[in-house]
């Protein structure tokens, strides 16, 4: 069983995940009581070394230090893509960047 994800303010536990459905639903909770908290721990990468420590990889690399507390929920949630499956930065789900979609006529 791999350690826990604890949020943390200052020497205070102020949340706690096992795995990824409880860490989207504390970061759900904490980001009206505490923002700054979540903030901190995406800015500085904990949650993505979190998650890569419980095999999660692809959640891990998704999760950049710039997104917003809801984007990172949205990674969480499963619902970062928009059109055809696509991820929003452009990104497959590997992390590896992808070109632009060609239709069928322009193919070659």
């Amino acid at each position: 069983m791999s350690e826990p994800f604890y949020f943390k303010r200052y020497d205070m536990v102020i949340g706690k995940a096992e795995n990824t459905e409880e860490l989207r639903k504390e970061m759900e909770r904490l980001r009206t009581e505490d923002p700054f908290a979540v903030l901190y721990h995406i800015k500085e990468g904990h949650i993505s070394n979190w998650l890569a420590s419980i095999g999660k990889r692809d959640l891990a690399e998704a999760i950049k230090p710039t997104m917003t507390i809801d984007e990172t929920i949205s990674v969480l949630s499963g619902s970062a893509t928009t059109h055809r499956g696509r991820p929003r930065n452009g990104h497959n789900e590997h992390g590896r960047k992808q070109g632009p979609r060609m239709s069928h006529q322009n193919r070659n």
